[in-house]
């Protein structure tokens, strides 16, 4: 009776079954940004005078912004790195969208003003050397490291898993060798493996990853659902 191998389409399927076990770990890291940035970085990005000026004018006179795409900083290249990402420690890869307490005008030129940041048509950038921003920055490096540290979960979880395909050719030993990796299968590859009847293992000792805490994971995985 044929085996179920790791065909390449598996494999994906694995590993996107992989990530997708941390994807609430990290949204929650994404999400863990205090609220209240937006309107201090605001108040920091213009003087209390122009504040003032902007508030006096029409309406149709500025623009208007009810939050703004924080990317980061720019000026520093500490970079955060994994076998398979690398990173500044000092932005995001999905901007934090902070949103103002209300609407607040903004300038049509901001790049004119003296304001001790970048912006782009999707984001802001601040100066790292811009003292205006030293308030920010150990709340904002805690914050980033809270992604970081379920990204470098989710990496090594994955990686585990790649050595686990990598090591068995079929399914059947490595279930054998890990039966966690069940939950992370599609329900075709499910049903195909059970009509099959495997007659060769290779010993669990020749996977040079820790299987019981991969067990961990996805056992606290399934009990947080």
């Amino acid at each position: 009776m044929a085996t179920v191998r790791f065909s390449d389409r598996l494999k994906e399927t694995v590993r996107r079954k992989a990530r997708e076990m941390f994807s609430t770990q990290v949204q929650q890291a994404k999400d863990s940004f205090d609220p209240t940035w937006g309107d201090k970085i605001y108040d920091k990005l213009f003087s209390a005078d122009d504040i003032a000026k902007f508030n006096a004018l029409p309406k149709w006179a500025m623009s208007t912004k009810e939050s703004l795409e924080l990317e980061g900083f720019f000026g520093n290249d500490d970079v955060w790195q994994t076998a398979q990402v690398k990173v500044n420690t000092w932005t995001v890869t999905d901007n934090v969208r902070l949103n103002f307490a209300c609407a607040r005008p903004w300038p049509h030129d901001f790049d004119a003003a003296p304001t001790g940041a970048k912006s782009s048509w999707r984001s802001l950038r601040l100066d790292f050397n811009d003292e205006r921003w030293s308030w920010l920055k150990d709340e904002f490096k805690a914050y980033t490291n809270r992604i970081f540290q379920a990204r470098a979960k989710e990496e090594a979880f994955v990686d585990g898993v790649e050595k686990l395909m990598s090591t068995y050719s079929t399914l059947a030993p490595a279930l054998k060798a890990w039966p966690a990796l069940w939950d992370l299968l599609d329900e075709d590859t499910k049903d195909r493996h059970k009509k099959v009847v495997e007659r060769t293992t290779r010993d669990i000792s020749d996977v040079d990853v820790d299987l019981n805490s991969m067990t961990a994971a996805v056992t606290f995985n399934k009990l947080t659902k």
